[in-house]
């Protein structure tokens, strides 16, 4: 009997289709959006967009901040079985989400047009930025609130309620978007409030319904939120490099918007304008499939299964390069395609166009590799390497790099630059990683940089949950107790014991006669056995079950446990049942 991940890969790939579920509804209505307001507004549309995409990413700040942040640490936390701390955490983000958009709110009359005027756009496309703004400003507590919950419920044993969530916001902001771009005078404003409306509707449906459900585990606290000061550095150290990228996004966008504005004029800009809605097709998938990281392996890594994470680390990443390699055969293939989903009409630069898409698309290997490095770095608590990546990809490499390749090869030289950029930021980021980690700054060798076991584990093994693998099971862990000094009559109450945890979960944590997936865990630290059983099947508690009256199968060994145990805990994370008994030996 040794250890597998069939477990956490069947969890992996749900959480994984529910998070790609989730960002492409979010992303896609991004896309389309894009599109609609293409085809019924024409390219200066959206060119009105991407040049308002920094005013409402600051916007967006505290959302990223808290959503990110806050689900990582909730996370590490309910790993930990820290739920009352989990609670804390979601209080703390649910209040920032609204309180800083709030800010803007009553502020928009004097900021929307000063950054209008940062621009230097042309009249009627500075009308268009107006309107977007203005909208996005008086709307953002509602979206901020929303995306923020999203996050919150997606960790909580909720990922398919937070895809729902999502998809529902899209569908009544696209539905809306067409129907007000495309029959009234609204125009751009339109579009901006159909999207307003989207996550205020998506939100009174799930919310609510969130906190009602059975399957969470975390109850918001909201009384002194402040007071545990440890918690709101864990959740901001913990988001920063999200936001980190939000801001060094909003820094790139508006230094290359407004130097190929100027420097290659509106044609130019509206093509360039299609490129970096076209990444967001990318970002739709692998967004999707990273956000695994920070929920499943998040969790892993609070409980300390540095097997389960190399497992997940592992089939995250081929799945990110295998999904942008496909990506990148579709715009070699057809990229007259791709810039006709966004009714690009300029016949005067389409051939550039269609070249640059091309171009464009050998960078997407290289884009998901960052894209993996930050959120992994991040979940594992490496907030420079995490930062650093994204300082790397978006201003100190790439800004240089595009200018510089602008003014020699024109617009084509944007995305060589690209290229170049995403590679070269990944290389860099792991030399400084080797540096650390020659210094003694990162501990553990590799590029994961975690331990290859926790090193108090002895034994880690995986069943199916039958008679005969829980007597072996049993065996075991008498045999390794045994070894390490315990009495022989402590040494066997715990086996029983695990036999027991096993035999009840087998019986009654399963609805079904389907194959069973039981991981069981002794590890040793700080003078305690930790005792680990994690399930996949229905919420079931096998520590609180008190058996039927007459029942003979019971071995006993479970009560005389209890006699003897420091602490016995069951938390239910990714919809796992995680039953952990501290014993004092």
């Amino acid at each position: 009997m040794e250890r597998n991940d069939r477990l956490i890969r069947k969890k992996m790939y749900r959480y994984m289709l529910t998070g790609v579920m989730t960002t492409v509804a979010l992303q896609l209505g991004n896309v389309v959006d894009a599109m609609i307001v293409g085809n019924l507004l024409g390219s200066i549309g959206n060119g009105a967009i991407n040049a308002s995409t920094p005013y409402l990413y600051v916007l967006q700040a505290a959302a990223i901040l808290a959503g990110s942040g806050g689900a990582v640490s909730i996370a590490v936390l309910l790993g930990k079985r820290q739920i009352d701390s989990a609670g804390r955490v979601m209080g703390l983000c649910m209040a920032v989400s609204v309180a800083y958009p709030l800010i803007f709110t009553c502020l928009f009359p004097v900021l929307v047009p000063r950054y209008v005027h940062l621009t230097g756009a042309a009249p009627e496309l500075a009308q268009m930025i107006r309107s977007i703004t203005t909208v996005y400003s008086v709307g953002m507590p509602v979206i901020s609130f929303v995306l923020v919950m999203a996050y919150l419920i997606n960790v909580d044993n909720n990922p398919a309620m937070a895809a729902r969530l999502h998809i529902t916001s899209n569908v009544v902001n696209l539905v809306l978007d067409y129907i007000l771009v495309r029959y009234t005078p609204l125009g751009i404003t339109g579009a901006a409030i159909s999207t307003v409306i989207g996550y205020l509707v998506s939100g009174l449906i799930f919310i609510p319904r969130y906190f009602k459900s059975s399957g969470r585990m975390v109850t918001p606290v909201f009384r002194g939120l402040f007071d545990n000061k440890e918690l709101a550095v864990m959740t901001v150290k913990n988001g920063f490099p999200n936001l980190a990228y939000l801001i060094l996004t909003v820094i790139s966008i508006a230094v290359l918007n407004s130097n190929v504005l100027r420097t290659l004029g509106d044609a130019y800009f509206s093509a360039y304008s299609v490129t970096g809605n076209t990444q967001l097709i990318v970002q739709m998938f692998l967004n999707g499939v990273s956000s695994v990281i920070a929920s499943v392996a998040g969790v892993l890594y609070g409980e300390k299964d540095y097997f389960g994470m190399r497992k997940v680390f592992s089939r995250v990443l081929k799945t990110a390069v295998l999904i942008s390699v496909l990506i990148m055969a579709v715009f070699l293939a057809i990229p007259q395609g791709v810039a006709a989903l966004y009714g690009f009409d300029n016949e005067a630069v389409r051939a550039e166009l269609l070249s640059a898409l091309r171009l464009f698309s050998l960078s997407f290997v290289f884009f998901s590799l960052n894209a993996l490095t930050q959120n992994y770095y991040r979940t594992i608590g490496r907030t420079f390497l995490s930062t650093i990546s994204s300082v790397l990809q978006l201003l100190v490499v790439k800004v240089p790099l595009m200018l510089a390749f602008m003014a020699v090869l024109g617009f084509k030289g944007l995305f060589a630059a690209i290229i170049i950029s995403e590679l070269s930021s990944f290389v860099i980021v792991n030399i400084i990683r080797l540096i650390m980690q020659k210094a003694g700054r990162v501990p553990q060798k590799g590029f994961m940089a975690i331990p290859e076991r926790n090193s108090g584990e002895i034994c880690d093994i995986s069943i199916t949950g039958s008679d005969k693998e829980a007597v072996r099971v049993s065996e075991r862990i008498m045999e390794y107790c045994l070894k390490d000094g315990v009495s022989a009559s402590k040494a066997q109450t715990m086996g029983i014991a695990a036999e027991e945890l096993i035999d009840n979960t087998a019986r009654y944590g399963y609805k079904r006669s389907e194959e069973k997936d039981i991981d069981i865990c002794l590890s040793k630290a700080d003078g305690r056995y930790y005792l680990r059983l994690r399930d996949d099947g229905i919420p079931f508690d096998p520590v609180s079950y008190e058996p039927a009256e007459g029942a003979e199968h019971e071995l006993g060994g479970l009560e005389l446990l209890k006699r003897m145990a420091v602490k016995m805990n069951y938390v239910r994370t990714l919809n796992l049942n995680n039953t952990v008994i501290e014993i004092d030996i």
